[in-house]
């Protein structure tokens, strides 16, 4: 199978499927072709971009979650602060505390841009530098030294 055509499915159970299907016959690439198709609908219908991959990026460690825990798992505290402080103020809190869980089950995946971390540098006209120097401190600790897209303006 063409990791491209991975690109079209929005039905999350198929690609929950696929993913498993890939697994079990050590296609990796596939695995993790159907895994980012499956983070990326999450937040699809909102307009503002950084919303939009903070969801994404929520839903990745819900199914990281899921995975680790063998059952449906949500990050109810998560979305309890998102609904307390919304998504910048959380991002904030996230860049400049110690590492989250959720830091750390993406990061040691090679999923650093799916992190809280990589939203930062990537949106850094939209945190203050201190927030934006620490997310890419603790990004590079773990090796990751890519690009942040192009809405980096530092």
């Amino acid at each position: 199978m063409d990791t491209e055509k991975i690109e079209r499915p929005t039905d999350a159970k198929a690609l929950g499927n696929l993913m498993k299907n890939a697994r079990a016959r050590g296609r990796e690439d596939i695995r993790d072709a159907a895994f980012r198709r499956l983070v990326s609908l999450e937040g699809m219908d909102l307009d503002g971009s950084l919303e939009r991959d903070f969801y994404e990026v929520l839903n990745a460690y819900e199914e990281l979650l899921t995975e680790k825990n063998e059952r449906t798992t949500k990050a109810s505290r998560t979305r309890q602060k998102l609904a307390n402080k919304g998504v910048r103020q959380c991002l904030v809190d996230w860049a400049v505390g110690p590492a989250t869980e959720g830091f750390e089950l993406l990061a040691d995946r090679g999923l650093c841009e799916l992190t809280a971390e990589y939203l930062v540098p990537k949106y850094a006209n939209e945190f203050p530098e201190a927030a934006v120097e620490n997310a890419r401190q603790r990004l590079s600790s773990k090796g990751f030294s890519g690009r942040f897209g192009a809405h980096v303006t530092r």
